[in-house]
């Protein structure tokens, strides 16, 4: 399905949607179910889109579809779609005209971070430090994603119990406000945030990390003291990954 069918699916429908965006809701799933349904049929023949990897948004009238991937023979590039809604007095919704629009999307940064299972120094938590690593996943306007959870097994303050942090600039940082009134500068870091079981006062909920892996040793810092952001790192752990 091209966007001229997309638009089209939309139109022949608009007289059904009478209850404007929750109606929409029900039926915008079930037409990407439909478009990637046929790109996956042609996954082996480029060009095709992979939908399901973008994030989705909705705002007002319009729906944006960001770092959408587009594979073609020659490589994958990223585009942002948009498509604006128009409204009449009946709630009906149709596509505005000179919709949907598309636009290049930077390429995500993925960095050199590595998805798996983790362990803690021995000395650390009695050897059950155990984090697994989760990722990439884009955002809204590029940042690559990444999280952690504590492992089956772990010890119950293994630290940070949870995370996610972003790779890229500072300023595209989802945090980049909080980072900017730390004074964090360096650009050693991704940068996010922590959480764990708070009995250690550097690493309790919602601290604000900075993160960075060099070959299979992930070194995770905090910036936080007793509830207070710093400039500096003033805690950190390196765990290892695991075969």
């Amino acid at each position: 399905m091209n966007l001229l069918q997309l638009k089209g699916t939309f139109t022949r429908q608009g007289a059904r949607l009478t209850k404007g965006f929750i109606v929409l809701g029900c039926l915008l799933p079930a037409v990407l179910a439909q478009t990637l349904e046929e790109h996956a049929t042609s996954a082996a023949k480029p060009p095709y889109a992979l939908l399901q990897n973008s994030t989705l948004v909705g705002s007002g009238n319009t729906l944006t579809a960001t770092q959408i991937p587009v594979v073609l023979s020659t490589g994958t590039v990223y585009v942002t779609l948009e498509i604006q809604f128009s409204v009449d007095s009946k709630g009906d919704l149709t596509i505005s005209s000179g919709y949907p629009q598309t636009v290049a999307a930077p390429r995500p940064q993925v960095s050199s971070f590595a998805a798996g299972s983790y362990v803690g120094p021995s000395t650390i938590d009695y050897g059950n430090a155990l984090i697994t690593v989760s990722g990439p996943g884009v955002t809204q306007g590029g940042p690559t994603m990444w999280s952690l959870s504590a492992s089956s097994g772990a010890n119950v303050c293994t630290y940070p119990g949870s995370a996610t942090w972003y790779a890229g600039p500072i300023s595209s940082n989802p945090l980049a406000s909080r980072l900017k009134s730390a004074g964090i500068t360096s650009t050693v870091w991704s940068y996010g945030i922590g959480n764990a079981c708070g009995n250690l006062p550097n690493w309790a909920n919602n601290v604000l990390i900075g993160v960075s892996q060099i070959g299979n040793s992930l070194t995770i810092v905090t910036f936080t003291s007793n509830g207070q952001d710093q400039s500096e790192p003033v805690d950190q752990i390196t765990y290892t990954l695991q075969p």
